[in-house]
């Protein structure tokens, strides 16, 4: 039994070492949400095999108030390139990110040149709609000047499909025509998908509608749609009484027909505001959630999420 045992042990033990060799080889490259993530494992493409793709936050929880395990700190110390949108987004990483080895390349994708920026459109929007003059009793969230949501405007994520292609060309040299050759696929596949979401919401385009938070500015300015306001201006905070008592004024006001709720939030709220109202509930995603990790995930989040306005707003 001994012996048995002993070859067992020999016969096992080179192939061990060469998967963690294999696994060694690999790099590492981490992107912060689904949608970076989609967007990463279509340029990477056929080359996964030299690469390790990791999405750092599970599906369903929200950038927004994330906190770090001790095992995504491993995982973004064992990281060749970290892909994240923003501070202003991922916040809970400005200190994990300072304390990385010079081997770790962080990639900013908001700094990417090209991309369309849009200023946060509240609470500007909400003041000059506001029904009474008094103080707000809601303090908007003050750690970015701009909409990070970039990701569900096609034009920028065609731009970013671009710089992670570039990225990973420089981390991996022996595959650059072959991320080269994925980003324009995913380039072209983007570019069908905004054709035909264009055409789709066309009619729609004077009908007012409200979100849970101002996720889709980047959105709805593409495609022309009718913001008429959020339920909420900062995501880690539930609305006050006044602001709850705003948003039915726009509803009533705006004659909006449609709210969206969010997976990542609870419908409690939601559900008090459009009591005794005619208004139509959608649920639409920003972060894809769900969603299997293929070439087509990010195409398919976007048109996913034109489909639940189109049925929504209709």
């Amino acid at each position: 039994m001994l012996r048995i045992l002993t070859i067992f042990l020999l016969l096992c033990v080179p192939l061990l070492q060469s998967c963690q060799q294999e696994t060694e080889s690999r790099l590492l490259i981490v992107s912060t949400i689904k949608p970076v993530q989609a967007l990463v494992y279509a340029v990477a493409g056929d080359a996964n095999q030299a690469l390790e793709l990791q999405q750092l936050l599970p599906d369903g929880t929200s950038p927004h108030h994330y906190a770090l395990k001790p095992s995504d700190m491993r995982t973004l110390e064992n990281a060749r390139v970290i892909f994240r949108i923003d501070s202003g987004l991922e916040t809970f990483l400005d200190k994990p990110l300072t304390g990385l080895g010079s081997h770790t390349h962080i990639v900013t994708l908001a700094d990417t040149p090209g991309l369309q920026h849009l200023p946060n459109r509240l609470p500007h929007y909400h003041a000059a709609n506001r029904a009474d003059t008094h103080q707000h009793d809601e303090t908007p969230p003050t750690n970015s000047s701009k909409d990070l949501h970039l990701w569900l405007n096609p034009q920028n994520a065609i731009a970013m499909t671009h710089e992670i292609a570039r990225v990973l060309a420089q981390a991996d040299p022996a595959h650059r025509e072959d991320y080269a050759n994925n980003a324009a696929q995913l380039v072209q596949r983007i570019q069908t998908t905004d054709t035909q979401i264009r055409q789709q919401l066309e009619p729609l385009r004077g009908r007012p509608y409200l979100s849970f938070h101002d996720a889709w500015q980047h959105f709805d300015t593409h495609y022309d749609l009718n913001f008429a306001g959020a339920v909420t201006l900062d995501v880690a905070r539930s609305p006050g009484a006044r602001h709850v008592s705003h948003i039915r004024q726009i509803i009533a006001d705006k004659q909006a027909v449609c709210l969206f709720e969010e997976p990542q939030f609870s419908p409690a709220l939601i559900k008090t505001l459009v009591e005794n109202s005619s208004i139509h509930l959608g649920q639409v995603d920003p972060l894809g959630v769900g969603l299997p990790l293929d070439d087509k995930t990010y195409t398919v989040l976007l048109q996913n999420a034109a489909n639940s306005f189109a049925d929504c707003l209709r």
